[in-house]
């Protein structure tokens, strides 16, 4: 339902806690004075949301408030409506007409929205908004919003904000790239830069997968227990990684598996892809770059960790899955600008197993001219067009401290940062 924002209020009830009478409305907050905005004219109300999860409501109104506000929205604070609406429970299960009289002589507000959040990793988010300006409660929106974990959620519910006021979605300039056949052409034919992508080929030895770290306890090398199927990376074996956690491995660091160096371009856009299926822990890909730093203080020169891009399954438990995700490499940081990456497959909380298979990383589009980095430019770096990356040398030595690199930093807990990283200059995607 989209409508002129020069003309709405806005207000988004969550859940309150217990019964009891309204006392007098409380007044719209003033707008602060600005550019226009696309949500200005609005009034945003948020009170507590319930959940199943101890604090995740009050996150979700937090998240609810921010988006609205940065859209241009005038903005209750916490204090104001709880004490105007002096503890009234209001839910899902209020009927449309009573929300729509609440906004509209408590809060003077043309919206009313309730909801609720459900499940624990994933969760579902359920919003319901009512036109108070139809006294009669029949202009409703009611939908569910999912996301796996805590991340996901904000993304989710910056969407229902838009939903919400009747707003177009942003259009993000990666999606874009799926638009574009020159993209996909290069997504389809270009070389993989991830050597052994579907861990077929084995290391010396034979225990694991070569061009990929040791294997560690709690994980094997094995043949797909669903079969050959198809190898997007053009294996014959079909071999796939396995993790099996115990409880207190789920729950602490969780495990993670690094590919080989990387050689990238910075500025350039790449698209990853790989293949998992999980019996029950959560999934997550890191996708890092590294600067090379000189030798300083004592320390050997070294590759740190100047990029970090996450990655969020979504898929579903006993089947395997395809995650896809676009980016680009940079640093906040001119003089720190990633020229190499390592792939990092984690997973954390629940226990059980969970496969990894067929991992791509292909550069879909070059660098803007005048922008683009030199990949492959200290020892040990490799061939930057085939995706060859050489033996370790001592460009390649891991940091004592600040370096992202498995061998010193100690694994995440369940999705935290790592121990060893608090000095490393990340630069979200």
């Amino acid at each position: 339902m989209r409508r002129r924002m020069a003309h709405l209020g806005l207000v988004v009830l969550a859940l309150a806690a217990a019964a009891a009478p309204v006392r007098a409305g409380a007044p719209p907050p003033e707008p602060v004075a600005g550019p226009p905005q696309e949500a200005e004219g609005a009034t945003f109300l948020t009170l507590p949301v319930t959940s199943q999860e101890e604090g995740l409501g009050e996150k979700v109104e937090f998240m609810l408030r921010a988006k609205a506000k940065r859209l241009g929205a005038v903005v209750y604070d916490r204090s104001s409506v709880a004490e105007a609406l002096a503890g009234r429970t209001v839910s899902l299960q209020t009927p449309p007409g009573d929300l729509a009289r609440l906004a509209r002589e408590r809060f003077q507000a043309s919206i009313a929205v309730v909801g609720h959040v459900a499940g624990t990793e994933p969760y579902t988010v359920t919003l319901m908004a009512v036109y108070a300006d139809d006294a009669a409660g029949a202009g409703v929106f009611r939908r569910d919003y999912r996301a796996a974990n805590h991340h996901l959620i904000a993304v989710e519910m910056a969407k229902a904000v838009y939903d919400i006021l009747g707003l177009p979605q942003p259009e993000d300039p990666l999606r874009m790239l799926r638009q574009d056949p020159a993209i996909e052409a290069r997504w389809r034919e270009a070389p993989n830069l991830v050597r052994n992508p579907g861990f077929e080929e084995p290391a010396p030895g034979g225990r694991g997968p070569a061009h990929w770290q040791d294997i560690e306890p709690q994980m094997a090398w094995v043949a797909n227990p669903d079969g050959p199927g198809a190898s997007a990376s053009g294996g014959h074996k079909n071999m796939v990684l396995k993790y099996d956690m115990d409880k207190a491995t789920a729950a602490s660091y969780g495990l993670d598996f690094y590919s080989d160096w990387i050689a990238i371009e910075a500025g350039a856009t790449y698209r990853f892809a790989c293949r998992y299926k999980t019996l029950g822990p959560t999934p997550k890909i890191f996708l890092k770059g590294y600067h090379p730093f000189p030798a300083q203080n004592g320390y050997p020169a070294q590759r740190r960790e100047t990029y970090r891009r996450q990655v969020h399954p979504t898929g579903g438990k006993g089947q395997w899955h395809t995650v896809t995700a676009d980016f680009v490499p940079e640093s906040t940081t001119p003089d720190q600008t990633p020229t190499h990456l390592k792939v990092d497959l984690y997973a954390y909380w629940p226990k059980g197993v969970i496969y990894w298979d067929d991992v791509v990383l292909k550069k879909v589009r070059d660098a803007p001219s005048g922008t683009a980095g030199a990949p492959g430019a200290e020892t040990g770096a490799g061939d930057k067009a085939s995706g060859t990356t050489g033996t370790r040398g001592a460009a390649d030595t891991p940091a004592k401290t600040g370096d992202a690199d498995k061998t010193s930093a100690p694994k995440p807990g369940a999705g935290q940062p790592r121990k060893g990283e608090k000095n490393s200059i990340a630069s979200p995607d």
